[in-house]
């Protein structure tokens, strides 16, 4: 997205690794990101649109993507995680013991 914004505002952008990121995208976050290149002479310019850019947008209707996707899964017929959709368990799990 940011390739594309500076882009569009005439600045040059050299995205270091991005070839790297495109055979291999599952190392990206290892890797650090994609690192972007912009000539000296445009780096003040580069550095205000990206502090411009509002990312609190992405947020909005999550839930209504979240359930498109559970839809469209079942659809497809692929099961959900037996884990749950989520990374952190609403209730804990209840102790369980093992008498002999």
């Amino acid at each position: 997205m940011a390739i594309s914004i500076l882009g569009a505002a005439g600045i040059f952008v050299l995205p270091h690794s991005y070839h790297h990121a495109s055979v291999a995208w599952h190392h990206v976050t290892a890797l650090g990101g994609i690192e972007l290149r912009v000539p000296a002479s445009q780096a003040g310019d580069a550095q205000a649109i990206l502090e411009s850019i509002d990312l609190s947008q992405s947020r909005r209707n999550a839930w209504l993507r979240a359930a498109t996707g559970i839809l469209l899964l079942i659809w497809i017929g692929i099961p959900l995680p037996a884990g749950g959709l989520f990374a952190r368990r609403a209730f804990p799990a209840a102790e369980q013991t093992v008498s002999r």
